[in-house]
């Protein structure tokens, strides 16, 4: 199907005929096109109007500034394959023995050599394409009032209310004491915590647990006691690296077993005081 607006002009010339549309839209199986030409490769764009995003997932565009657009009809760039169905937005890269002088600067190939790995042209030799992410470095301590946070009894708990001091990547959510994997890999975590003075009881524990995904505990650190009625401030610490994959949730917990009521963590909000600065919670990812 073709839509041309109406200014046209042709030209005679040297026996050939010359003709060129003013405004033309050309478009391939479907009688709307969104740009200078537009292939709707499932024939499944409206008779009139703008595709909806999933229609326009199978389409090509060819735009009046040169840009060609694959799922998408507004490229941004020279070739925009960034369709809103991201099921098969992955560009392909072959491999080549073309000179990295005679390819040009700002080419890429695939090596598949090694393993395999992608290069570019610096216009002289191929250099490996390296990607060095902002890694995920979190650092934050529980500022609150005194008395104001509790554990009960043989209950996992999920510390949250914290006081993020670093987080570049944005992965923490302070309110909620959760952390969420940027990328696959290994998180080293750190994880300390006080609670107030009480009398200990005979063989009660406490712990330090990691959980992931909400329900999954995945490290344990436990602090034991063993004189009774001895009075203490009950503490712990964990230091431990965790496996998570990307978009996994963690978050540190604290199950007590040795006050058999709701416990208080040792807080407060001003750094000058004694009870300030005990709960710390730092994840670096490796």
């Amino acid at each position: 199907m073709k839509k041309i607006n109406t200014m046209m002009k042709s030209v005679v010339a040297g026996g050939c005929f010359l003709m060129s549309f003013a405004n033309a839209q050309v478009g391939i199986n479907t009688s709307s096109p969104q740009a200078v030409l537009h292939t709707d490769g499932a024939k499944d764009n409206p008779a009139s109007g703008i595709p909806t995003a999933a229609q326009a997932a199978n389409d090509v565009v060819f735009t009046a500034n040169g840009e060609i657009g694959v799922g998408t009809l507004a490229p941004a760039v020279k070739i925009d394959a960034r369709s809103a169905n991201n099921a098969d937005n992955s560009i392909g890269i072959g491999e080549t023995t073309q000179a990295a002088s005679v390819a040009g600067s700002g080419a890429m190939r695939y090596n598949p050599f090694n393993g395999g790995k992608m290069q570019y042209s610096d216009g002289i030799v191929w250099q490996d394409l390296i990607s060095s992410p902002t890694k995920a470095v979190v650092v934050a301590n529980l500022q609150a009032a005194n008395f104001a946070v509790k554990v009960p009894y043989q209950v996992s708990t999920g510390i949250s209310g914290w006081t993020e001091i670093s987080d570049p990547t944005a992965n923490f959510t302070p309110a909620t004491g959760i952390f969420t994997a940027p990328r696959t890999g290994v998180y080293l975590i750190s994880f300390t915590y006080d609670f107030v003075r009480v009398a200990l009881a005979s063989g009660y524990f406490s712990e330090a647990r990691y959980v992931v995904n909400g329900n999954t505990v995945v490290k344990k650190c436990v602090k034991s006691f063993s004189n009774t009625s001895k009075q203490a401030q009950i503490a712990g610490s964990c230091v431990a690296g965790v496996q998570l994959n990307k978009g996994d949730t963690f978050q540190p917990h604290i199950y007590q077993s040795v006050y058999n009521g709701s416990l208080s963590l040792r807080t407060d909000i001003t750094p000058a005081s004694n009870e300030y600065g005990f709960v710390n919670l730092s994840i670096v990812e490796q």
